[in-house]
């Protein structure tokens, strides 16, 4: 899945945040669509609709929280991470995620495209991945308010507070490239594209942890018997 390198290509930072919600498609059959709500830049919810968990970003920091048995299971993500390893499913993004390290060029065509009703330009991204191979992507890039304030919410706020423990880490470079350009991501080749997006004040419930987070170490310590 490349969910992964979508997000964490493109980014902008603003000094100022509101709230709003959007929903976004990516590459993954079994995942058709996403919701991203975000209040402010600190506090986020990713989920897939019709899911029974999702995660929550809240001041830098990932909770996981899953509907078990009808009852609200909250999880320290970091913590999940460190139990896991290193090489856990966590920081395990997938065979076909390949994350980038810089832009080589960004060269804009000239043609225009609409997505989710925002008119965007059409660039020819060059890029290196880990390894060094060099890629060559079509994106569609905005210098929409909105979706620069979703896109610094998303990727500054929750795909940070999601790296954190797991190893992954948000590459710097391609986000200064972007930012110092003022653009964010409408689409990105057949990977990723926004749906919808709106601004409008989002409830503090939606980012409050329901429960408290499972003692994950002690849970483990039950199961062996330590």
């Amino acid at each position: 899945m490349r969910l992964a390198l979508s997000i964490l290509l493109f980014s902008a930072s603003l000094a100022a945040h509101a709230d709003g919600q959007a929903t976004f498609r990516t590459d993954n059959t079994q995942v058709p669509t996403m919701t991203f709500a975000w209040q402010n830049a600190d506090r986020g919810r990713l989920e897939a609709p019709g899911q029974p968990a999702h995660v929550l970003a809240i001041d830098g920091k990932a909770w996981g929280v899953a509907n078990v048995a009808g009852r609200p299971v909250t999880l320290d993500l970091d913590a999940l991470a460190t139990m896991l390893g290193s090489n856990n499913g966590l920081a395990n993004l997938g065979p076909d995620t390949v994350v980038p390290t810089r832009i080589t060029a960004l060269e804009a065509t000239g043609q225009a495209e609409t997505v989710a009703g925002i008119e965007g330009e059409v660039y020819r991204v060059s890029w290196e991945d880990s390894e060094g191979d060099a890629r060559i992507d079509e994106a569609v890039l905005t210098e929409d308010p909105l979706v620069r304030e979703m896109q610094d919410a998303l990727l500054k706020g929750m795909a940070r507070a999601m790296a954190r423990g797991t190893g992954v880490t948000t590459q710097d470079d391609a986000e200064r490239e972007l930012d110092r350009r003022g653009l964010a991501v409408l689409r990105f080749a057949k990977d990723y594209r926004l749906e919808s997006i709106r601004s409008d004040r989002q409830p503090d419930d939606r980012f409050a942890l329901p429960s408290e987070p499972l003692d994950l170490q002690r849970m483990m310590r039950g199961l062996t018997g330590g």
